[in-house]
């Protein structure tokens, strides 16, 4: 049942971030990413971003070590010209989610997994909130 799940920068951060409520079903998802039942992915912005917001609430070391630690089970795909320009003229509201849906579909991902389900409505993609893919594994 090995699936290339694509991880929204919002599950990651909820880990890094410890965020209540969502800590602890971010958590069980990348978990089960950890053990190799699922192929994790994350987007190169992705990893831009999450550095910013976690240099921010804490140091760059502290972030770099973090984002090293998820790399090592978390595969980097590229965003690429085709993905923004997709992005651009698709229906998105939010033009980050946009391209964080094209850049999963030219990478062959079955789901995404975010807590922004409803920014994802245009996708053509499963979307699906942690619990609902940790409820996949059970």
């Amino acid at each position: 049942m090995i699936k290339k799940i694509f991880i929204d920068s919002d599950v990651i951060l909820d880990v890094a971030t410890g965020r209540i409520p969502f800590v602890d079903s971010s958590n069980e998802a990348l978990s089960i990413i950890e053990s190799g039942l699922a192929f994790g992915v994350i987007s190169s912005n992705s990893v831009t971003n999450i550095y910013y917001v976690l240099r921010k609430l804490s140091s760059s070391d502290k972030a770099k070590i973090f984002i090293n630690t998820i790399i090592k089970y978390l595969s980097i795909i590229p965003v690429d010209h085709d993905n923004i320009v997709k992005a651009l003229a698709s229906q998105f509201i939010d033009f980050e989610d946009g391209v964080q849906n094209y850049c999963a579909a030219s990478n062959q991902c079955d789901i995404i997994v975010t807590r922004n389900i409803d920014d994802y409505k245009m996708s053509e993609l499963k979307v699906l909130l942690p619990q609902e893919f940790v409820a996949l594994y059970k």
